[in-house]
């Protein structure tokens, strides 16, 4: 397999793993293409079009820009690009939020008036009539500094409390939002920690129900363990403008004019296989069932090896052979014989020159390269052939296998113009070491048989011939002391073909039974 091909079959194999939904393979199918040959502005953009449905957003994109490095001007890895850019964002957000965070609660109820006065009156009595030691100043004005900062980062608001000197007589923060109360009930409220590096975080989704024209004013007070309070921050913050979320169009894969149609039969450049095109898809693929063909021309569907195939790379590996006549429903069935259409004229053509059977050599008297006429296709004008070899005996003939070539009639004919003789096809035999179909062995039981003449020559008697297999039962013999014949006991199994080859002396025959068994 040739470097290219080698890429080929990686990128073909990366393709079928995406569109069965395999990423990670497809991925690592696709890197080894891209590694191989970085050259391959197809592989750049397929590798990002799955590194995009990995998620895998900033791979990608490296991937769309190598693909239009090698190719500025492809509409589609631009397009591609593009969309993949819309995937790209900040993942703050969800690292901020991986706590749930309730929303905003109720505005909460001012404090009455009646109470604040209330508070206000006591304080004063108390001032007045205990003594000073037991009337100490409260926390919020007697404690230090309590920092506290509101500002944006990405998409969320963050209200952070560094710490200070009076953190520690703070029992909590309340805080608010444009006058609504974010304290919220629940196992979970949405408050500020008294602790040093307490951090609160909330999104802008849960600001803009509450936004005046996109700002947000917080505050935060600080309540002491005494119950007073004291305001610590007051800031207004700007939310960005809500825009419509654009729809992120998948990355999609470059359009493919495809070289063949339904009907069309195919067959292989470097195996003579033939493939009928049933079908084609959006996605660059071929719908393929395997054919074989009959010796008059007709081909028949093999069942259960339909397949779906890159109609790039099988271009590469396929050219067109014929087409078949469309069945009425459009479906080629299993078990139906189909034929091709005829490209030939009535009364124009001549009649074909040779028969099934007829042996032919490009001149006479040439007997080392003879091919036998199997059949002919008139619909394609076509001879089906094969090369034929003789037997060691001078019989024609056999074939090595059932593999047929097809040949345009003229071409055959001009190329071989001599017949040489004729053969019914039933008395061809497959395959080097077969016997001639239909011919009786030249040995039977008890025939003892030898390589040549000579006296020290090796013998072997003949057991049983089986036609079923074609083959001899053979042991090996010689002479006894007592003037008769033993046997080593082996029963071994010889082709016919081969035996007859081999030893073709016959000594003589003797009675099996009477052979000893040494």
């Amino acid at each position: 397999m040739t470097d290219n091909e080698y890429i080929q079959t990686l990128y073909k194999k990366g393709i079928d793993a995406y569109r069965r939904g395999e990423l990670q393979k497809a991925s690592e199918l696709l890197v080894q293409v891209v590694e191989t040959t970085e050259e391959d502005h197809r592989a750049w953009n397929a590798l990002g079009v799955v590194f995009t449905k990995m998620k895998r957003y900033e791979d990608a994109d490296v991937c769309f820009e190598n693909a239009l490095v090698l190719d500025s001007s492809n509409e589609v890895y631009i397009r591609n690009r593009e969309r993949n850019k819309g995937h790209i964002k900040k993942n703050l957000k969800e690292h901020l939020l991986s706590i749930q965070i309730p929303r905003l609660s109720e505005i909460r109820e001012s404090y009455p008036i009646i109470g604040i006065i209330g508070i206000i009156a006591l304080i004063i009595i108390l001032a007045l009539f205990l003594p000073p030691v037991l009337n100490p100043p409260p926390q919020s004005a007697s404690s230090g500094e309590i920092p506290v900062f509101a500002f944006s980062e990405g998409d969320i608001v963050l209200i952070q409390s560094p710490g200070g000197p009076g953190l520690d007589v703070v029992k909590e923060f309340e805080i608010t939002v444009n006058n609504q109360s974010l304290k919220t009930p629940g196992p979970d409220p949405r408050t500020l920690g008294n602790y040093p590096g307490a951090t609160l975080a909330i999104p802008f989704d849960d600001l803009y129900p509450v936004s005046d024209d996109n700002l947000v004013t917080f505050r935060v007070t600080a309540i002491f363990k005494d119950d007073s309070y004291r305001d610590v921050l007051s800031k207004t913050l700007s939310l960005p403008v809500i825009e419509e979320e654009q729809v992120i169009e998948e990355p999609v894969f470059v359009p493919y004019d495809p070289l063949y149609k339904t009907g069309d039969v195919l067959i292989s450049k470097e195996k003579g296989t033939y493939l009928l095109v049933t079908n084609l898809f959006p996605d660059n693929q071929y719908r393929f069932e395997e054919l074989s063909r009959r010796n008059d021309g007709y081909f028949l569907i093999q069942p259960g090896l339909a397949r779906n195939g890159s109609m790039e790379e099988y271009e590469s590996l396929y050219i067109k052979s014929t087409e078949l006549q469309i069945p009425a429903d459009m479906k080629f069935k299993q078990g139906t014989l189909h034929q091709a259409h005829s490209i030939r004229k009535s009364g124009v053509e001549k009649s074909p020159l040779y028969v099934p059977g007829d042996l032919i050599s490009k001149s006479p008297g040439i007997t080392n390269e003879i091919l036998v006429i199997l059949g002919y296709d008139p619909a394609t004008d076509e001879y089906a052939t094969d090369q034929i070899y003789q037997y060691h005996t001078g019989e024609w003939g056999y074939r090595l296998n059932l593999k047929t070539k097809w040949e345009k009639r003229t071409e055959l004919e001009n190329s071989y113009p001599a017949r040489v003789n004729r053969i019914a096809l039933s008395r061809i035999g497959i395959g080097a070491d077969s016997s001639p179909p239909g011919t009786k062995p030249d040995y039977q039981e008890g025939d003892i048989i030898a390589r040549d003449r000579s006296a020290d020559a090796k013998q072997l008697l003949v057991l049983f011939y089986n036609p079923a297999t074609g083959e001899y039962g053979t042991d090996v013999i010689r002479r006894s002391f007592d003037g008769g014949w033993d046997r080593d006991g082996q029963n071994l199994s010889v082709l016919r073909s081969a035996l007859e080859r081999d030893y073709p002396y016959k000594v003589r025959n003797v009675d099996v039974s009477l052979v000893k068994i040494k």
